[in-house]
C-alpha cells in the first residue's frame, strides 16, 4: 500500500481526498427540503416562546412552560391571558406550512406538546372541579376567544393527526373529567367543551 500512495502524485491524492470529503459530506447529510426551510421559519419565529435561549444556558424553562404552569396555578382569565395569545401566534405560525409539510410539523415534540397540552387544559378549564349544572354554564370562565382558540387546536390536532386520534382524545377526556364516571355519557358530553359547535367560532 505505501509503494502504491509513492507511486501516485500528490496532486492526484488530495483531489481524491477532497473530492471524498465532499461526497461523504453530500451523503451522509440529507437534502435540504422546502419543509426544513418552513419549519426553520416556525423555529425562528418561537425561539423565545418554545425554545430556551442558548445564550442564557442557566435558564432551562422555557417561556412556554413557564406561562403554562402559571395558567395552571391561577386557572383564571388574567392568569391565561399571555398563555393563549402566544398559542394563537404559534397556530398562526403552523397555518403558514403548506399541506406537504404537516406532517413533518406535527412529528416535532414541542408542537405536540402545545396542541395536546392546551387542549387538554382548555376542556378541564371549563368543566371546573365538578361537573357544570347547567348548559349555560358549560364554558366555566371562558369566553368567545378562548373558545375559538380550543377551535383552532382542535381543527390543527386533526390535520396533524387525524380524526381518529381527536376521537381517541375525546373520549380519554370525558372519562377523565371530575364527576363525569358518575353521569351518562350524553350528558357528559352535553356540558363538556367538547361538544361546542366551531363553526360558530371560526
Amino acid at each position: 500500500m505505501d509503494r502504491l500512495l509513492a507511486v501516485i502524485p500528490k496532486n492526484l491524492l488530495a483531489f481524491v481526498a477532497i473530492v471524498g470529503g465532499i461526497l461523504f459530506i453530500v451523503f451522509s447529510q440529507p437534502p435540504h427540503t422546502i419543509c426544513d426551510s418552513q419549519l426553520e421559519v416556525i423555529r425562528e419565529s418561537q425561539k423565545l416562546f418554545l425554545y430556551t435561549d442558548p445564550k442564557t444556558k442557566k435558564i432551562k424553562t422555557t417561556r412556554y412552560e413557564t406561562l403554562r404552569d402559571h395558567c395552571r396555578a391561577t386557572n383564571s382569565p388574567g392568569g391565561c391571558y399571555e398563555l393563549f395569545q402566544e398559542v394563537k401566534i404559534f397556530l398562526t405560525d403552523l397555518d403558514s406550512i403548506t399541506q406537504e409539510c404537516t406532517t413533518a410539523a406535527g412529528r416535532i415534540s414541542k408542537h405536540k406538546d402545545v396542541l395536546w397540552e392546551i387542549t387538554e387544559m382548555l376542556v378541564r378549564m371549563a368543566w371546573g372541579e365538578k361537573a357544570p349544572e347547567a348548559y349555560h354554564a358549560k364554558f366555566g370562565w371562558l369566553d368567545t376567544a378562548d373558545i375559538s382558540l380550543f377551535c383552532r387546536l382542535k381543527a390543527r390536532i386533526e390535520s396533524f393527526y387525524g380524526a381518529d386520534a381527536w376521537v381517541q382524545f375525546r373520549e380519554k377526556m370525558m372519562r377523565e373529567l371530575p364527576g363525569a364516571k358518575d353521569l351518562p355519557r350524553n350528558q357528559v358530553w352535553d356540558m363538556s367543551l367538547l361538544s361546542v359547535n366551531c363553526a360558530r367560532y371560526p
